[in-house]
């Protein structure tokens, strides 16, 4: 269904992670810690960091830079960021941790790409289904990929490890 109010379907994805919720919370909301697990993110600076309307801005290796706001904190299990570049280009990101036991977790990401409802429906359709989401679903994806192994090894990520991405790091 698409949700007319913030501009289309979420763009999500969902990941196994092979140690505690605990942990991957920790980590989850470690200030600046996007260089660690993200195989993209070339900077990452931290404003403050400490819930609702903490804010923080990560520069891409294509030199793309986006500013966070936080804009709902749930304790241990997620928050929602507002994403934007140089104040344009709303993106709303949701975070979700579900335990699965002791030694595993779940990890979901959710975006919704706000700045698309601006445009008439039948373009905001095509330019979602063809160039959006296609982006964003290998985007989350290789992004998970990094964290889930930054989360199980401790080792930082290398540069596009998991493969590149046209708009982040080409």
């Amino acid at each position: 269904m698409v949700d007319h109010a913030r501009g289309n379907q979420p763009i999500s994805f969902e990941t196994r992670i092979m140690v505690s919720g605990e942990k991957v919370w920790n980590q989850m909301i470690s200030p600046g810690n996007a260089v660690l697990w993200h195989p993209f993110v070339k900077e990452h600076i931290t404003e403050n960091w400490n819930g609702v309307g903490s804010k923080d801005k990560v520069t891409y290796n294509s030199g793309a830079t986006f500013e966070r706001e936080v804009i709902a904190w749930f304790e241990g299990i997620g928050f929602d960021l507002k994403v934007t570049e140089n104040g344009k280009n709303e993106i709303l990101v949701s975070w979700r941790l579900t335990r699965l036991g002791d030694k595993s977790c779940s990890l979901k990401v959710m975006a919704h790409v706000v700045f698309l409802k601006k445009l008439p429906l039948p373009i905001r359709w095509a330019v979602h289904k063809f160039k959006i989401k296609p982006l964003f679903s290998n985007y989350l994806r290789l992004s998970m990929q990094g964290f889930s192994f930054y989360a199980s090894t401790g080792e930082q990520v290398k540069r596009n490890q998991f493969g590149v991405h046209p708009l982040f790091s080409p």
